[in-house]
């Protein structure tokens, strides 16, 4: 309580904030002396921001105000030296270094120099950046323009796997998304919809460690996003797109100022106003929805709808006061894919009939198509948040924001009636579902920012209200299935029919989550960068459990624990820099995510322990190599209410204990012109070893992991681009295990190779460009999962060709 008493008193709002300065050098490059009165202005390449021009001191220094942390232009200019220009990215909460050697003017034209260090040095957690403006470029998951899971996965260490699930380093997932420095809370898995889009996305910077204190909550993963928002110039963009299983999709945005101009002009001589806004509207069908549980008849009952409805309202109140709100509503539906059966080759293993696919074609037994089945999906995924930002003076700032969400996720059918009296021994339908889950969440946070000498020093607290309401009846189809449920080994006995009548099980839960850090950024040396302090997580959940409207069953579960937290980074020579951390981590179940009725889970305790070697390599490029090790308590472990099965209704339960291992090479090269090439790679190679579980690895171990792409613009603005997703096969891929856990035959691997063509943005009429991609060229339908826990049987979706008309006015 210590810790969270001081972050009140200081206010303001809590987790990442979105700004950081740069401080400037300039000197010559001859001799290394200060230039003074140097000329530095500083451009928004979002056309969101006015410029910004400062002046050197005697000392050649000079600090900017605070930025958003996305990239920003740089031209430096002075009286007898060369023109240096560069882009340089914001840090957020950090004042990054930026030292300018300028070449004095030796010739009568003056030559551009810059080339910016994109090590990032001073930033002891640094993470993977993805700018938008150019890998929505680069083909990683073009058949579903509205998923950010294609972004993502180009970090290292992150593992796909079917209905829309990324692993990241051994986690199932946990994973936290930053919104403008909001944390939005957990959301349901399993989902056919989506709770953020990439087009509403300017800039992400992905994190897998080396957290500082102000990370908390869900930290696997952690998705830094600098939202997309109104710009001096209003725009209106459109992309219609359409493609095989009858996909379709229609997405529009827009954004634009008003009110009372403010700032310099740009070079274009507007100013930027008042008042922001952007608009993201998009709507998407396609007959594939989610990977198949077999390879050719993909499309059977396997349809869906997803839309979005986002919006980013900024004010700019004053020089030191900015509010913005934040709201998003992304309903969606979709078919639960059904078994057709598989071929004669899995009859050993289950070809897909009978009790959750066990069966042979040989039994008789119809195929779950074939009776019919028609389970099916909603969900809702709802946020609204509200952000204000005040600077107090040139070296302090505090926000203060609050949110509300909404994540609900039904599974219902239309299934044919059963009579409980007169039940078959075994059945293609295993159960008609009727389970509607909802989750509320509010929260506040807050936090206060300020830089002292060579500390940038910060404090802040969240505090989240949660409640969730659950109502589950699995009516049994066969007497297998009737017997699954009463069998106290699953742990589905409340389910069970009683007197001959289907259960209702109806939960309740209650919770809350508190927090609260203190942290520093210290720049001890020119070349050595300590970022540490102490976080304190607080959580509680009580959940209360009601079978056919009897009395409640309450079970409990909370935590508090303090976490210290130490990242350092150290640049070497040649643009070099090392990098170490030790985190103490505490992982709360996500509140939109319960257990098994009846049952509820300890947070996850985890150890991490990591190092980095980053080098640039040349203008734009640099290669990074990275070793980890997770020691876990508790691990949360995601999985299906029947495991199995295809229904998306996902529980949460937990590891006892586990262990992740890997090694990650990572190389990016971001584009230095408006022209040219771009690309990354990503290689993992990792191990996540359980211990007293019921078996030898989680079921989203991967050994091998890759992922590349590249994306050449032509000088016209034409683009080809190329993507390589490589898997040596998830545990849960194996068709079989022994008695032990330990796998009878190998892993499925699978391979994805995408590729996208887009003409000059003038190629259709003045602002209209064709965009021809197809994911899957080989068309690759590789094992994903078989019976898993997680997802049932799954195959890779097949060769998905997409033509789409983009423009923007």
């Amino acid at each position: 309580m210590i810790v969270l008493g001081m972050v009140l008193f200081l206010g303001s709002q809590a987790f990442a904030d979105v700004v950081g300065r740069l401080q400037f050098s300039v000197k010559n490059a001859d001799d290394d002396k200060p230039i003074a009165g140097a000329t530095i202005v500083i451009s928004d390449p979002t056309n969101v921001s006015p410029p910004v021009t400062l002046k050197s001191d005697a000392s050649g220094a000079v600090t900017t105000a605070p930025l958003l942390n996305h990239a920003w232009g740089i031209k430096v200019t002075a009286d007898n030296y060369d023109i240096d220009t560069r882009n340089v990215t914001v840090i957020a909460d950090v004042v990054t270094p930026v030292e300018v050697l300028m070449e004095p003017l030796k010739e009568q034209v003056r030559k551009v120099v810059g080339n910016v260090n994109v090590t990032r040095p001073g930033n002891p957690n640094a993470g993977t950046v993805r700018d938008t403006t150019n890998f929505d470029k680069i083909p990683v998951m073009p058949d579903n323009a509205q998923s950010l899971k294609g972004l993502i996965m180009t970090a290292p260490g992150m593992v796909s796997d079917s209905v829309g699930q990324l692993h990241p380093e051994g986690e199932h997932s946990s994973t936290s998304i930053y919104l403008n420095g909001f944390q939005l809370p957990g959301a349901f898995q399993g989902r056919v919809g989506q709770i953020l889009s990439p087009t509403t996305v300017q800039t992400a910077e992905v994190l897998t460690g080396a957290y500082a204190p102000e990370y908390g909550r869900e930290t696997a993963a952690i998705i830094n996003v600098q939202m997309r928002a109104g710009t001096i110039q209003p725009f209106f963009a459109y992309a219609a797109t359409t493609g095989s299983w009858d996909t379709n999709e229609l997405g529009l945005a827009f954004g634009g100022q008003f009110g009372k101009e403010y700032g310099a002009a740009n070079d274009q001589g507007q100013r930027a106003r008042a008042f922001g806004y952007f608009i993201d509207l998009d709507g998407r069908q396609t007959n594939n929805l989610q990977e198949s549980p077999q390879p050719d008849d993909q499309t059977a009952h396997n349809a869906g709808q997803s839309y979005i409805f986002f919006g980013n309202f900024d004010w700019h109140v004053s020089d030191r006061d900015q509010l913005s709100l934040t709201v998003s509503d992304n309903p969606a539906t979709g078919e639960v894919a059904n078994r057709t059966g598989l071929s004669s080759f899995y009859i050993p293993y289950g070809q897909g009939y009978g009790f959750l696919g066990l069966s042979a074609a040989s039994s008789g037994l119809p195929s779950q198509q074939a009776d019919g089945q028609d389970d099916y999906q909603n969900d809702h995924n709802e946020f609204g948040v509200l952000n204000y930002l005040h600077t107090v003076d040139s070296h302090t700032q505090e926000r203060l924001s609050f949110g509300l969400t909404h994540n609900g996720l039904d599974v219902l059918n239309n299934n044919p009636s059963i009579d409980l009296n007169n039940l078959p021994q075994n059945n293609s339908i295993e159960f008609n579902p009727t389970i509607i889950r909802n989750s509320h969440d509010a929260q506040g946070e807050g936090s206060i920012t300020s830089t002292v000498g060579p500390h940038t020093l910060k404090a802040g607290f969240t505090i989240d209200r949660q409640d969730g309401i659950e109502s589950y009846q699995l009516t049994p189809a066969s007497i297998l299935a009737l017997n699954f449920l009463n069998n106290p080994a699953n742990g589905l006995q409340l389910l069970a029919p009683v007197n001959g009548v289907s259960s209702v099980v109806t939960v309740d839960r209650v919770g809350w989550y508190n927090a609260g850090y203190i942290q520093d950024t210290w720049k001890v040396t020119k070349k050595f960068t300590a970022n540490y302090g102490l976080r304190l997580d607080m959580y509680s959940q009580d959940q209360t459990t009601y079978q056919n409207g009897g009395a409640g069953m309450l079970a409990l579960s909370d935590l508090n624990m303090v976490e210290p937290r130490i990242n350092l980074a150290y640049e070497l020579p040649a643009r070099m820099v090392a990098r170490a951390s030790y985190n103490r981590l505490m992982i709360i179940p996500p509140s939109a995510q319960g257990a098994t009725p009846g049952t509820v889970v300890p947070p996850e305790q985890i150890d991490q322990f990591e190092g980095s070697l980053e080098k640039q390599t040349g203008p734009g490029e640099s290669v990074k190599i990275r070793t980890y090790l997770k020691e876990i308590t508790d691990q949360l472990d995601t999985g299906l209410l029947v495991p199995g099965t295809q229904m998306g209704a996902f529980v949460t339960d937990s590891i006892p204990k586990d262990y992740v291992r890997g090694v990650e090479l990572s190389y990016n090269l971001f584009p230095v012109r408006p022209y040219g090439m771009a690309g990354y790679f990503s290689y993992a190679n990792s191990t996540a070893k359980t211990e007293d579980y019921t078996q030898p690895y989680n079921d989203h171990d991967q050994l091998n992991t890759i992922s590349a792409g590249c994306n050449y613009t032509f000088k016209n603005g034409a683009q080809a681009g190329v993507v390589d997703n490589y898997g040596s096969g998830v545990y849960s891929s194996v068709l079989s295990l022994a008695s032990n856990g330990e796998l009878i035959g190998s892993r499925n691997p699978h391979n994805e190779i995408n590729v996208r063509l887009a003409g000059a943005p003038n190629m259709v009429g003045k602002s209209t460009t064709l965009v021809i991609e197809c994911e899957n060229v080989m068309d690759d339908r590789s094992l994903l999962n078989f019976n898993s826990g997680f997802s049932g049987t799954r195959f890779q979706i097949g060769r998905t060709l997409l033509v789409s008309l983009q423009g923007k006015i």
